[in-house]
């Protein structure tokens, strides 16, 4: 299905922040708009959460777009496709530390859930396509029933067309593999 909208359609133009309306929320500094539209859907925003490195820099903020709002773990899991994962890099960032932290992330989960050995060939995939970032650079993972498209400033820079990864990631940003409490929660929108 993702393959069959990404034919012939621009990018840009068919994944985007929506217009900053009424119920936007500020971040880290970053206004996330209220709602995000993929291929025409409207996606509703869950929650913002900012991610702090050494207890002292926001490293990035990330917004969890929906279909429908959703307050609880399970909720968010189930909540039928497409779902984003928008993150803005408040600071640079190596491809080194982006793949530290995604390291770190994965090794949670794999502890708390069961990584397969399909997962695992995934996962490296998609931590091939992890590049260097500047600050203000933008990332908008786009979760499908057929897997997972990334972007950096709204320019697809890979997929990986795996299901199970797409809900592994979902699972890792707002299940017990998350990488903060207060983080999760902000993302569930509980704070």
């Amino acid at each position: 299905m993702l393959r069959a909208m990404l034919a012939g359609v621009c990018l840009a133009g068919a994944i985007m922040a929506s217009a900053p309306a009424r119920a936007d929320v500020k971040a880290g500094g970053v206004t996330f708009p209220d709602t995000f539209n993929v291929y025409g859907k409207t996606l509703r925003l869950n929650g913002v959460g900012v991610r702090v490195f050494y207890h002292l820099v926001d490293g990035y903020a990330t917004a969890l777009y929906l279909p429908e709002v959703a307050r609880t773990t399970e909720a968010i899991e189930s909540a039928p496709n497409p779902k984003v994962i928008y993150s803005v890099f408040l600071h640079g960032a190596s491809a080194e530390r982006m793949r530290s932290e995604y390291d770190t992330i994965h090794t949670a989960f794999c502890a708390k859930e069961t990584c397969h050995p399909e997962q695992e060939e995934s996962y490296k995939k998609f931590l091939g396509y992890l590049t260097a970032a500047d600050s203000h650079a933008t990332q908008t993972i786009v979760i499908d029933d057929t897997g997972v498209l990334l972007l950096r400033n709204n320019v697809r820079i890979g997929n990986v067309n795996d299901p199970l990864f797409g809900q592994a990631l979902i699972k890792s940003l707002v299940g017990p593999a998350s990488p903060t409490e207060s983080y999760r929660n902000a993302i569930i929108g509980g704070g």
